[in-house]
């Protein structure tokens, strides 16, 4: 089944002493499938990784896994930041998916030596299709496109989900949209994002409205860009008034915990929401974002 359309970048649902909710990720897992997702990143950008056990990342995809079964895609997230620790982990990864998603090295970002050794190194000692993970906010810089025009015909890289916030950089991978599926991982340019070759989202807000974005793009293809101008306002406006960038996560489970599918912990790395901010998103879900 090909990776095509909405990708959710799958919260890890934890219980007060942060470990791995077993029930809760099953549960959202089966709430987005019977919304119509196809397409889940375990151990995602979203996952609150660094606060799992190397058993707990295996039982998280395992569960993943086997909730999805042959009715879907599963990208299992393989972020380090040495290119054998990289290796290693979409090796375990393979036992359940043929598909990754994996980061680039800093000294590989750096370097185009390395950045060619990186890529022959994973691809000869892994069999997994691998779709690329940039954020500069996490890895200090951009995938370097001199690096994608090098790499984009190679035939296990299958994509880029970019997670830069900067159009400019998006509307460069797009010159690539025939040799690689590029997705948008930002909710405020989701609806831009369709007016350069855009083949999906992966977005957070998706873990608590896949309606929103499977939708978005139905109607971005139908109509244009041009004629969803008011949808992406509306987005924008949203994301804005409800969803500070760096409480995302927490305000993403707090809705879910309100709707009984998982509960609202997260990792103690992670600042708690305001009294504001709560009240705030209790009024939206009287409004329903859908």
């Amino acid at each position: 089944m090909s990776v095509n359309g909405l990708i959710v970048p799958l919260l890890t649902p934890m219980n007060e002493d942060a470990s791995l909710d077993k029930i809760g990720l099953k549960s959202l897992t089966a709430r987005l499938m019977n919304k119509g997702v196809r397409n889940f990143v375990v151990l995602s950008p979203y996952g609150e990784n660094n606060f799992l056990s190397t058993e707990q990342e295996k039982e998280a995809i395992r569960i993943v896994s086997s909730t999805i079964g042959q009715r879907g895609n599963l990208l299992v997230g393989c972020f380090a930041d040495a290119t054998d620790a990289i290796i290693d982990k979409v090796k375990s990864a393979e036992k359940f998916t043929n598909n990754c998603l994996v980061n680039v090295p800093f000294p590989s970002l750096t370097n185009e030596v390395e950045f060619i050794d990186f890529f022959d190194k994973l691809f000869t000692k892994t069999k997994a299709n691998i779709f690329l993970y940039n954020n500069p906010f996490v890895f200090k810089r951009n995938i370097p496109i001199v690096g994608i025009d090098r790499i984009a015909n190679w035939e296990k890289l299958i994509g880029i989900i970019d997670f830069s916030c900067n159009l400019t950089y998006f509307r460069a991978l797009s010159d690539y949209h025939q040799s690689l599926k590029i997705f948008q991982g930002s909710e405020e340019y989701a609806v831009e994002s369709f007016n350069y070759s855009c083949s999906g989202l992966a977005v957070g807000l998706a873990n608590v409205s896949p309606e929103m974005f499977i939708n978005l793009q139905k109607e971005s293809i139908a109509y244009g860009y041009t004629a969803m101008v008011r949808q992406e306002l509306k987005l924008l406006t949203l994301m804005k008034e409800y969803f500070p960038k760096d409480k995302r996560v927490q305000s993403y489970k707090k809705i879910l915990s309100i709707e009984g599918v998982i509960q609202e912990y997260f990792s103690k790395s992670l600042d708690a929401l305001s009294e504001e901010e709560v009240s705030k998103l209790l009024k939206l879900i009287k409004t329903s974002i859908a």
